[in-house]
């Protein structure tokens, strides 16, 4: 973001309240600006610390929290955000400093099998008992226990009519599924979440979503980016087929949690649209 642009930046101050609290100064020249999020403006500082600034009200009440998920993660073979600041309330705004993670995420389609499956051992191996009452429930974030609720009675009436009954048909099968033994999900598994150096995994961002859940959860995010032979390198034949009815139902998520944050219209009409032309031309792609 141009220089001269941030001088303007509403949440410019509760920035500089955030750096006070973590004992930092900088001038508003050298922030590296990450505004397109629909839950947080990211502003990464001297690449030691990212500072999260919450976007909506739904989202202020869950910073605290999630911070403190941040504060409990085991250490893992890569790197994940940790509080450098509490939490900051100022100028109409809630923020939270975060270690600055080095990497870049990988472009859709590439990735390393190994890696992968890897990241979704570690996950699966940790005890969260310790933090459990810290995590979200699974998609809290779109419709919590409700969720497959809101997914028929709210989001599949504003498909097109042609779509609605392949939409029900994926949450149906979804529902369906055998239970299987929660553990510790990321959430938000997707490409732009992982950061790389190469061939090297350094780093997992954006924790917020984390849960304990099925994690075949995680495994359909990362066949979504990585692709589904990728996927299929990485985990057991069960996980892959979990994972293929779980991806069925993401496009739908999206027009939920669009609902539920109240974004506007022009917001929740384009991820409708979205999630129409997803269905019209990738469902046959990830039907199991």
């Amino acid at each position: 973001m141009p220089w001269s642009s941030l001088h303007h930046l509403p949440f410019a101050g509760a920035v500089e309240a955030v750096l006070a609290e973590a004992g930092m100064r900088s001038d508003r020249g050298e922030w590296e600006v990450h505004a397109g999020g629909s839950a947080h403006v990211v502003v990464n500082v001297g690449h030691v610390i990212s500072v999260r600034i919450a976007k909506n009200a739904t989202v202020c009440e869950h910073v605290e929290r999630r911070t403190e998920v941040l504060r409990r993660l085991p250490r893992f073979s890569f790197a994940t955000p940790r509080p450098l600041t509490g939490v900051v309330f100022s100028h109409g705004y809630t923020g939270v400093g975060l270690t600055w993670l080095p990497g870049f995420p990988h472009p859709p389609g590439q990735g390393d099998p190994a890696a992968l499956h890897r990241v979704l051992t570690e996950l699966a191996e940790v005890d969260a008992s310790g933090f459990a009452r810290y995590l979200d429930r699974p998609g809290q974030h779109w419709g919590g226990h409700r969720r497959r609720h809101v997914l028929i009675d709210e989001v599949i009436p504003r498909l097109l009519p042609r779509n609605q009954d392949a939409a029900l048909q994926a949450v149906t099968e979804l529902a369906a599924l055998p239970t299987v033994a929660p553990s510790l999900v990321h959430g938000d598994l997707m490409g732009h979440n992982m950061l790389w150096n190469g061939e090297e995994l350094t780093g997992v961002i954006d924790w917020d979503h984390a849960c304990l859940s099925d994690p075949a959860h995680d495994a359909a995010s990362l066949g979504l980016w990585y692709g589904w032979d990728v996927l299929r390198a990485a985990v057991s034949e069960a996980v892959y087929e979990r994972a293929l009815l779980h991806a069925r139902t993401f496009p739908l998520q999206a027009v939920a949690y669009a609902l539920h944050h109240d974004l506007d219209t022009a917001q929740v009409n384009q991820s409708i649209a979205r999630a129409d032309d997803w269905i019209e031309t990738n469902l046959r792609g990830v039907s199991a």
